[in-house]
């Protein structure tokens, strides 16, 4: 009974991997590289998460050890489970840091497969210049904005001039009324329907343009942020260095 009371206060009081990484990045902040990479080790130990493995590539790039730095960024890359924008970081620092080994080292630089050279090849005529390909279209999001705000300026546009006709033609129908000449009348009457018929097909056409370009503004408005946000998004959180470098 003592001794399974013993091991639950022994595993009680064992730091977690989280507390480890924690005074992990206390250590790498104040500069004591070996103690930030051994706390590191210890929590990767007791939960394997790659971001460990990241944060200890990290530490040797801080520290200079530029080779263990990328034997670490190997590991993490190769890991299952690392996001895509994790990995993708990972692999930018592996290459500039293999630059350097190669620049720097002289063992790497013979290691480094060299460029065969190109044979000579005789003249002949010469190729006509790629045509430069045409720079990607804009987002979807992008065109349905431009789209909206066309189609909600145009639909604005006839409920305006709409809204005059409907004027005008209220004002033939004023006319009307204080005439009494029979031809007059006739001519004041089928103008004013011409112009209600105008304005009912403005206001209506207008209306729904209006409508169609409100909604694919708002559709696009949406989804624009949504891109933003993806775009600025962070590599996982929860190992510090990870969000923070």
């Amino acid at each position: 009974m003592s001794s399974a009371t013993g091991l639950n206060e022994q595993m009680a009081t064992q730091p977690s991997a989280a507390d480890l990484s924690a005074q992990a990045i206390e250590r790498f902040q104040a500069k004591d590289y070996d103690g930030a990479v051994r706390l590191f080790e210890e929590a990767y130990a007791i939960d394997k998460v790659p971001n460990y493995l990241f944060n200890i590539g990290r530490v040797y790039e801080e520290k200079g050890d530029i080779r263990a730095a990328v034997d670490y960024y190997q590991r993490f890359v190769k890991e299952p489970g690392v996001e895509i924008e994790a990995r993708d970081l990972a692999l930018q620092r592996l290459r500039v840091l293999k630059g350097i080994l190669q620049e720097t080292d002289p063992s790497e630089a013979k290691s480094a497969p060299s460029e065969p050279t190109p044979a000579p090849v005789a003249e002949g005529p010469k190729p006509e210049p790629t045509p430069v390909k045409p720079a990607a279209p804009d987002p979807k999001w992008r065109t349905m904005k431009l789209a909206g705000a066309g189609l909600l300026g145009v639909g604005g546009g006839a409920l305006v001039v709409g809204g005059i006709l409907g004027g005008l033609a209220l004002s033939k129908q004023s006319q009307l009324d204080a005439t009494h000449d029979f031809a007059a009348r006739q001519d004041l009457k089928q103008g004013g329907e011409r112009l209600a018929v105008a304005t009912d097909v403005l206001i209506i056409g207008g209306g729904a343009l209006a409508l169609t370009g409100v909604i694919l503004l708002a559709v696009g408005v949406s989804k624009g942020k949504s891109s933003a946000v993806a775009a600025r998004r962070v590599l996982p959180t929860g190992t510090g260095l990870v969000a923070r470098f």
